[in-house]
């Protein structure tokens, strides 16, 4: 009975977040955090390593939980066999988001060939990638080694450097300062993004890759001293950096491996956050703060300059995370390009489905090869797809088209439902979206919807549902629209039907349909063969008004729920014109 009541009585068991730490100021600040915390839900240890890959693996084994880290870094995690995901992205002050850019800040000529270079440390993401990308890209070396192409290559580059981390060639460690065994180490006082800044200060160099803020953060009144150094050879004030830089690089992320683990570190970041995040006034701060400091002190556990930790979705893996532009551009440094080469005069089509795919293959054909496709299930998928670059376009509905430009996808060609051209180069054309009902069914008004029976292109889709569902919340305040209809025969969730189902839907087995103002004289009259609407005339319809009225269908630009953008061919924003060049042709 006594250990009955005891095991009952029993606290249950904290759960624990390990962060892995990569030097004994950052094991410090981690410690103290463990300490200030001990009186919440989720605890917290600390895991020394020593180096930021120690602390990778050791996360991949279970042996550790969580640790921030940059772009490069954040690349590595995520490639087998360590598999780790992005759960909560940093976010800085001066940058109006999560994304820094990075930048060059030169003190001496134009051409960085041949002078002394200042990255920060060898392999994270303040470092190389991108400068590498541009001005080796298009070289004739063909390392297949991440590497042996940084040390090798940029020893080459540069006449003399300071990388640190860069042990295997003397030429980057030459500019570093400090005694001979810890001069190139990674907590040296030229690490980092203010140590490759000072070592510029210092004259030991010409030329510094650090991000946007390095300048404003050590040295404000200086600011004029120092330039930048843009891809197209011109140079450029310092806050200028919008405009002159080599890439914008991600923000640091907090890494963790994809299991159920993430909820108790996201649980654990918001309670610290909210006890020592930016604004709060305690001893402890989780964040900075920033400005000049010893260099073993700069950037624990997070970037000084980091202001919050911003939850990441949760279907984002690392590719999605870094963008495009800079996961290719790591890409590039670790493999031959010549397959990538041979594919870059074709266009990708995403085609959902396999009519579309269908479709697409004749597109293929008939275009000599310019055109490849790629099928998915869906518009969501294809959207993914094109952001990781393993398709280029697709054409979208209104609503996807609002979904593409929130991932960072532009576009760049519109459908065009008058006139003779079938597409317009900026997506400025227009199509109504309207309901239709059958005429026999004369009692049917916008104003008694509710219990008919409709039919829906998809959830998603402008004309088929954010239009109509949008206007009838407006007016009964209710988002529960599955009590609103008594059946929904033509719903489907981001299906890949034609659109003219939804009047087949209607014709066959609804009430209204919700639909783009074009589709009933596209399949009347004997346009559409098919056996449902071979003998279908246009006068068997009629259009819902939002003031109660009913109109013949082509009264669409006086009776219709909303005029809507059209359709829009999207791409990413790098081959925008090469898209809408594409389309020009082939139209």
């Amino acid at each position: 009975l006594l250990l009955s009541t005891a095991l009952c009585s029993a606290a249950p068991q904290k759960a624990n977040v390990r962060w892995c730490t990569i030097s004994s100021p950052e094991e410090n600040k981690c410690n103290s955090l463990r300490d200030h915390m001990q009186q919440e839900s989720v605890s917290l240890s600390c895991l020394q390593k020593t180096s930021y890959l120690d602390c990778i693996k050791a996360i991949a084994n279970n042996e550790a939980d969580a640790i921030s880290l940059d772009g490069g870094h954040i690349f590595e995690a995520g490639l087998a066999p360590y598999g780790l995901k992005p759960i909560a992205a940093e976010v800085y002050e001066h940058s109006g988001g999560t994304v820094p850019r990075r930048v060059c800040k030169p003190r001496g000529g134009n051409k960085p060939q041949g002078a002394k270079g200042e990255p920060s440390p060898l392999r994270p993401c303040q470092q190389l990638p991108e400068p590498r990308g541009e001005r080796m890209g298009g070289s004739d070396i063909k390392t297949l080694t991440f590497a042996s192409f940084s040390s090798i290559a940029v020893a080459n580059f540069f006449s003399a450097s300071c990388v640190p981390g860069a042990t295997s060639e003397a030429k980057l460690c030459r500019q570093c300062k400090g005694d001979s065994k810890n001069k190139c180490s990674r907590t040296g006082p030229y690490s980092g993004y203010s140590g490759a800044f000072q070592c510029l200060k210092d004259g030991k160099g010409d030329v510094a890759f650090v991000k946007h803020t390095t300048v404003l953060e050590n040295a404000p009144g200086e600011k004029d001293d120092y330039e930048l150094l843009c891809l197209d050879g011109t140079r450029a004030p310092v806050d200028n950096y919008k405009a002159c830089h080599w890439a914008r690089v991600p923000a640091h992320a907090v890494m963790a491996r994809d299991d159920n683990k993430v909820e108790d570190i996201l649980a654990f970041l918001e309670k610290a956050q909210e006890k020592f995040g930016h604004g709060t006034s305690g001893s402890f701060q989780l964040f900075g703060p920033p400005g000049p400091k010893d260099a073993t002190l700069k950037d624990l556990l997070f970037k000084d300059s980091a202001i919050h930790l911003k939850r990441i979705p949760a279907l984002m893996d690392t590719q999605l995370y870094l963008g495009f532009e800079y996961y290719s551009a790591i890409q590039s440094i670790q493999k031959d390009q010549l397959n990538s080469n041979r594919r870059e005069n074709k266009t990708r089509w995403c085609a959902v489905g396999k009519k579309e795919k269908s479709k697409c293959d004749f597109w293929s054909v008939v275009s000599n090869g310019e055109v490849e496709c790629t099928v998915a299930e869906s518009n969501d998928e294809c959207i993914v797809k094109i952001m990781k670059g393993e398709a280029d376009a697709i054409s979208l509905d209104g609503g996807f088209v609002y979904t593409a430009g929130v991932c960072g996808l532009v576009p760049v060609m519109g459908e065009n439902y008058e006139g003779k051209s079938s597409l317009r180069a900026a997506p400025r054309a227009s199509y109504f979206a309207v309901a239709v009902v059958k005429k026999s069914d004369g009692g049917i008004t916008w104003n008694n919807l509710q219990g008919k029976k409709s039919c829906h292109t998809a959830v998603g889709r402008t004309a088929g549902w954010n239009i109509p569902m949008g206007l009838i919340h407006n007016k009964t305040g209710n988002c529960n629209f599955e009590n609103l209809w008594g059946k929904g025969p033509g719903f489907q969730p981001r299906h890949h039907l034609p659109l003219f189902a939804f009047l087949r839907c209607l014709v066959e087995r609804g009430d209204v349909a919700f639909i783009k103002h074009s589709i009933v004289e596209e399949n009347t009259g004997g346009t559409n063969k098919e056996e449902w609407a071979k003998d279908l005339q246009m006068d068997q319809f009629e259009l819902l008004c939002p003031d109660g009225r009913r109109a013949n269908v082509m009264a669409y630009k006086d009776c219709n729920l909303a005029k809507v953008p059209t359709h829009a061919v999207v791409t990413r924003p790098e081959k925008a014109k090469k898209i809408q060049e594409l389309m020009e042709r082939q139209e």
